[in-house]
């Protein structure tokens, strides 16, 4: 039997907190080991615990992008969901490039906001439709228009661009070999590639390296 997900709720809400405790609760393969009222809370509670998963408030107090770079600097293996009441372009890709590799509102449906949790702490993104959307326009330039941004993305092939979107997409390595098809292992290739290229841990810091070069504004 596999180990629950450990999951840090931080929010400046107690409310907030308590009905996401109620909720994750009745999820069996999710575990809420501690709840957060500040950013600063959360850092210190991330490093005590070393949760999976951290469910966190965009606006909570203390600045919470700051606490997701440090949550991630100093202990990568920690994912990080930002949730919000609104969506804001800026403030997502800002948590984007911090290293979040969720962005969700919080009327998410707890059923959705598990597959979330479940998402990010296997490996994948798991951005809101529209935030996902806003990223695939960024990165789906026409192909005579991917020369130069080839250059500035340390000479990505259109193959690994195209992969890169799918990427940001939070699609599998199956989904995508379904798609362009590819044998996984190919599309394993491929990845492996990306990231050594953008000099990045994992497919959601690739697609913060092409935030900050700024092929996404």
């Amino acid at each position: 039997m596999t180990k629950p997900i450990r999951v840090l709720l931080a929010d400046h809400l107690k409310l907030v907190r308590e009905g996401l405790h109620a909720l994750l609760g009745k999820i069996d393969d999710v575990d809420v080991v501690g709840e957060a009222e500040t950013a600063d809370n959360a850092v210190s509670l991330a490093r005590q615990l070393q949760p999976d998963v951290i469910l966190m408030d965009q606006d909570m107090p203390g600045n919470s992008l700051l606490a997701a770079r440090l949550i991630k600097e100093g202990m990568p293996n920690i994912e990080i969901i930002i949730m919000t009441d609104r969506l804001n372009d800026g403030k997502a890709f800002q948590a984007i490039e911090a290293g979040a590799t969720g962005y969700v509102l919080k009327d998410i449906p707890v059923a959705s906001l598990a597959s979330a949790v479940r998402a990010v702490s296997n490996g994948r993104a798991f951005f809101h439709p529209e935030i996902t959307r806003k990223l695939l326009e960024r990165l789906g330039h026409p192909r005579e228009q991917r020369h130069r941004f080839q250059l500035k993305l340390e000479g990505l092939t259109p193959r690994e661009l195209d992969i890169l979107a799918e990427l940001a997409r939070g699609n599998t390595d199956r989904e995508i070999a379904a798609k362009f098809v590819l044998a996984e292992g190919t599309v394993k290739t491929h990845i492996r590639h990306i990231l050594k290229k953008l000099g990045a841990r994992n497919r959601t810091q690739a697609v913060a390296h092409v935030l900050r070069k700024g092929i996404i504004d």
